[in-house]
């Protein structure tokens, strides 16, 4: 059972694209949820969504004052006086990144939540939602039309047209 939530939770978190995913709630002051409960955050089109258990809280881009990323931590897991475990404190770890929201409920009311994520989600997060907003513009992705870097780098011939334009002929479409 375990393992067909694992699957249907990095199914939502695929198909949610960038930014959001799996999170902590670390503090805040929503009813119904304690800390260090696992859940989800996802951004869809009008709304970021974070869901916990049963608990399901819709947050509309319009109602977040502000979001901003918060500590970094990086976890141990093994004590100090574990001597048998003490490799485990030199091995790479992914860090962690706390993300502060501030925003209103559907009342009204002002609430802040701080999630936990890793620290590229919540980079990914933070961009995704402000571009939501209308505070950042996105960036602008390459097309087939744009230049390659490397034609720059490399001179060699087959980076030229090698064949005339009168060669292909005129064609009509454009």
């Amino acid at each position: 059972m375990r393992s067909i939530s694992t699957l249907l939770l990095w199914s939502v978190v695929a198909f949610a694209g960038s930014g959001g995913g799996p999170a902590i709630y670390v503090v805040g002051n929503l009813d119904g949820v304690s800390p260090g409960a696992e859940g989800i955050l996802v951004l869809e089109n009008e709304q970021a969504v974070f869901r916990s258990g049963k608990t399901v809280l819709p947050m509309p881009y319009s109602d977040i004052h502000n979001v901003e990323l918060g500590t970094k931590v990086v976890p141990t897991n093994a004590p100090l006086y574990k001597v048998w475990q003490l490799h485990k404190r030199f091995q790479e770890r992914p860090a962690q990144r706390m993300v502060n929201f501030e925003f209103s409920d559907k009342d009204g009311k002002d609430q802040t939540i701080t999630l936990e994520f890793d620290e590229s989600a919540a980079n990914e997060t933070l961009t995704e939602i402000e571009i939501r907003q209308g505070k950042r513009i996105p960036p602008k992705r390459a097309t087939n039309g744009d230049p390659w870097w490397g034609d720059s780098a490399w001179k060699t011939p087959r980076n030229n047209n090698t064949v005339s334009p009168e060669d292909l002929g005129n064609s009509s479409a454009k």
